[in-house]
C-alpha cells in the first residue's frame, strides 16, 4: 500500500464508483434529509449520527497525518459518537455534506504530500504504523456507509 494507492482508494470509495455500490458521497446525496434522523427499531445510531462520526474519525486521521501527538478520540465517547445531533432540513444535510467534503480534500491534500516510507512508520502517539490507519479509515468508511444504506432501506 504506498500513497498513491491510498488516495486513489479513498476517491473512490468516497465520490467515485466502487465495486461495492454507490460510494458514500453518491448515497447520502440520495438519501432524502427526513430519513437522517430516524431510526429503524434496534438500531443504535441515525443517518444524522453516523455521518458526524465518519468526520470526526476522518478528523482524527487528518491530525494524525499532520503528526499532532496530542489528539485523541477515546472510543464510545461524545468525540467517538456526539450526542444530540440533528440534520432536519436541506441547508443542514448540505452543510454536513460539505464538511464531510472538506475532510476528504484534506486528508487528500495531507496525504498527498508524505513519502510512501512514511506509511510504515508509526502514528504519532500511537502503537500501529500509518498504513493500518489510513486503511483502517477506508474500511471505516466502507463499514458505515453499508449501516446507513441498511437503514435507509429499512425506512423507506
Amino acid at each position: 500500500m504506498n500513497v498513491k494507492d491510498s488516495i486513489k482508494q479513498y476517491n473512490e470509495v468516497f465520490g467515485g464508483e466502487p465495486w461495492f455500490g454507490a460510494s458514500v458521497l453518491r448515497s447520502l446525496e440520495n438519501i432524502p434529509v427526513s430519513f437522517w434522523d430516524r431510526k429503524p427499531k434496534n438500531t443504535s445510531h441515525s443517518i444524522s449520527e453516523l455521518v458526524y462520526h465518519l468526520i470526526d474519525w476522518r478528523n482524527f486521521v487528518i491530525q494524525k497525518i499532520n503528526e499532532n501527538e496530542g489528539f485523541s478520540i477515546e472510543l464510545n465517547s461524545e468525540q467517538d459518537w456526539r450526542k444530540e445531533v440533528t440534520i432536519q432540513t436541506e441547508k443542514q444535510k448540505i452543510d454536513v455534506l460539505k464538511e464531510l467534503i472538506e475532510t476528504q480534500n484534506e486528508i487528500c491534500e495531507v496525504l498527498g504530500a508524505k513519502s510512501d516510507s512514511w506509511m510504515n512508520k508509526e502514528v504519532t502517539g500511537k502503537q500501529y504504523k500509518n498504513k493500518y490507519m489510513i486503511r483502517g479509515v477506508i474500511q471505516h468508511d466502507v463499514y458505515h456507509l453499508g449501516q446507513i444504506n441498511m437503514i435507509y432501506s429499512q425506512l423507506k
